[in-house]
């Protein structure tokens, strides 16, 4: 085996131990050691992938939604509320309380290699949602006069502005449940 495929295979062990984990567990309460004994690698293993807990669910969550907006394209029938069902239950499991996502964000503030990471994903799942407004709007499900660029530049910018309003407390105290709120208000600034 090469050695980026064996790097490749120890990551994904690692990430696959801590999803186990915070399953059975939660996330607060899983430890960087017992997901590294799960994945039957080092303690400092670990930290080799990621720099902290909260390096990893960043990284996980933002695997999983880029593979469930995959998903809705290409399919038939209406885009976005498959698109509106995809956020609620990404938002409906979010691991993290409000104070492990301010120590994420704050973590991310002040790194750059994390705030590098971030800017990334984000572009990802910009670019990744473009051609999903593009048919939403030949589909005429939601507005033709905006570019679907911009759409999906918002819908990641309500996103993260939502996650962030949420940290500090302000508004609901369920992450879902702000989630939806804000996604009901954004779905009608679109509509036609």
């Amino acid at each position: 085996m090469k050695r980026e495929e064996k790097k490749a295979q120890t990551r994904r062990k690692i990430a696959d131990s801590a999803i186990e984990l915070f399953e059975i567990q939660g996330f607060e309460t899983t430890t960087v050691q017992q997901i590294a004994d799960r994945a039957e690698v080092a303690k400092g293993t670990f930290f080799n992938y990621y720099d902290s807990k909260e390096d990893l669910i960043l990284e996980l969550q933002g695997m999983v939604v880029m593979r469930q907006i995959e998903n809705v394209f290409g399919k038939p029938g209406p885009i976005i509320p498959r698109l509106q069902a995809i956020l609620f239950e990404y938002a409906r499991q979010f691991t993290m309380s409000r104070s492990v996502t301010r120590a994420v964000l704050q973590g991310m503030f002040g790194s750059t290699r994390l705030r590098e990471a971030q800017v990334n994903r984000c572009d990802e799942l910009h670019v990744s949602l473009i051609p999903i407004f593009e048919s939403a709007q030949q589909k005429g499900e939601i507005r033709a006069d905006m570019p679907a660029v911009t759409i999906a530049q918002l819908a990641v910018q309500t996103y993260f502005g939502t996650l962030m309003s949420w940290a500090i407390d302000q508004g609901e105290p369920e992450f879902a449940d702000q989630i939806a709120l804000t996604f009901e208000v954004f779905i009608q600034g679109i509509s036609p």
